[in-house]
């Protein structure tokens, strides 16, 4: 999946700057893009810093980054609500900053076990921009990981229609549409896939098991051997070791069971 940018150059162009009122006190932080750069080297000390910042007239900036810095820090259960608080409260600000919120409330939700909270947080990131490629791929992974197929399938459609260079899109749903038992679909988004990244690991992986399950076990062994070649020290190498052996045991038996055979015959 494609990485979000930094925090401060996501979200350093909100235009909303708090007028700070004159107060002895220096201001914590001049501006927000001062407290996101905080945040993003160090979370704990921009939250408290964020919260001292709002008493000295920080306002939504400091709420923002508060929020942020939550999210940072892996505080998702109060991360989520404050993304969203800060996504209501800054009406004023371009669409793309404000989904961004919400679709990082949604990976807070995601990440506190509060799915529901997180399909409506989406939800709202998809009403502000409904063709974002990586907001609807982010959703996709969410509705995959909830065994929501079909919803995934619909999200990665509009994905690969917008951006059909994305081979990871190919890929999930090629997955998809093998949990749903679609091989041939399935068999058809992994090809594409691998045409778009040869030395994907997962993918090498993927289309093995295809040709496993359909019986064609060379064309698997080469597939599961090559993602072990490509992708070492991955989930997907360790999965094609697996897939190996366990073949080789059932080669191994076959023979066993063939000479087994061929002396009772024999006799």
């Amino acid at each position: 999946m494609m990485r979000k940018p930094t925090l401060a150059a996501a979200l350093a162009g909100l235009c909303l700057t708090a007028t700070l009122p004159a107060l002895a006190q220096q201001p914590v932080f001049a501006n927000r893009t001062a407290c996101l750069a905080r945040a993003d080297a160090l979370p704990d000390f921009a939250y408290e810093e964020a919260k001292l910042w709002e008493r000295q007239g920080g306002a939504a900036d400091a709420r923002l980054c508060q929020a942020l810095a939550l999210m940072l820090r892996a505080d998702w259960a109060l991360a989520a609500p404050a993304l969203e608080a800060s996504a209501r409260e800054l009406t004023k600000e371009p669409n793309a900053a404000r989904a961004d919120l919400w679709a990082r409330a949604a990976l807070s939700w995601t990440n506190a076990k509060k799915p529901d909270q997180a399909d409506s947080a989406y939800a709202q990131a998809l009403a502000l921009l409904p063709d974002n490629v990586q907001i609807l791929m982010d959703r996709a992974i969410f509705r995959a990981g909830q065994e929501r197929y079909w919803d995934a399938i619909t999200d990665l459609d509009k994905v690969i229609e917008k951006a059909p260079k994305m081979s990871e899109a190919w890929l999930l749903r090629a997955q998809a549409h093998h949990v749903l038992a679609l091989d041939s679909k399935a068999k058809t988004d992994v090809e594409m896939a691998l045409k778009l990244s040869p030395q994907s690991g997962e993918a090498l992986l993927l289309r093995g098991n295809l040709y496993a399950d359909a019986g064609i076990g060379i064309k698997a062994k080469e597939d599961w051997e090559k993602a072990r070649r490509v992708a070492p020290g991955t989930a997907a190498a360790a999965n094609a070791a697996e897939n190996l052996a366990m073949l080789a045991r059932l080669e191994t038996e076959a023979k066993e069971k063939a000479r087994t055979q061929e002396k009772k015959q024999r006799q």
